[in-house]
């Protein structure tokens, strides 16, 4: 009776915790601040200058600008929450030692395929994330390996670029 009744941030903690939270994306944001909501002492750990992790990628595509909101709304609350936020901060041994609990929200690798590429001087092989996060060029006709969410995103980003795309 009580299976759709989520009472996460209701609940204190019997005994609070100093949880360490290694990765700032969606996972990582969601479990830091709803730790530390029920009463918790949580360190969140991202590698990067920003939260976010893939938000940040998503974000650029056109049609999800909300997740700019998204992620001004965690920013908020690892605030009110007190989430202690260390950026630009790579987890180790020596900064983890001394938590209750390690929690792992490193996220997603991307697959590295190899594509048989024999003249490199006119093919270019890049990843989504060489493009969305590094900036990296690509020419006016761009093949899209991969018709999941990503390929999908990517090719939209990079047809309002100005590529012609080829799936």
């Amino acid at each position: 009776a009580n299976e759709t009744t989520l009472k996460l941030n209701q609940v204190t903690a019997n005994q609070a915790q100093k949880i360490a939270v290694v990765g700032g994306g969606p996972a990582g944001l969601a479990f830091a601040t709803a730790a530390a909501s029920r009463g918790h002492n949580v360190t969140l750990f991202e590698k990067d200058q920003a939260i976010g992790g893939q938000f940040n990628m998503a974000k650029k595509v056109p049609g999800k600008e909300e997740f700019f909101e998204t992620l001004r709304y965690f920013g908020k609350q690892l605030e009110l929450t007190g989430v202690t936020t260390k950026l630009n901060t790579v987890a180790t041994a020596e900064n983890l030692t001394g938590f209750d609990s390690i929690v792992l929200a490193t996220g997603v690798v991307p697959r590295d395929i190899k594509l048989p590429v024999k003249d490199t001087s006119k093919v270019n092989v890049v990843s989504y994330l060489d493009v969305l996060k590094h900036g990296a060029p690509v020419g006016q006709r761009v093949a899209v390996v991969g018709a999941g969410g990503i390929g999908y995103d990517i090719a939209e980003y990079l047809t309002h670029q100005g590529a012609a795309i080829t799936g």
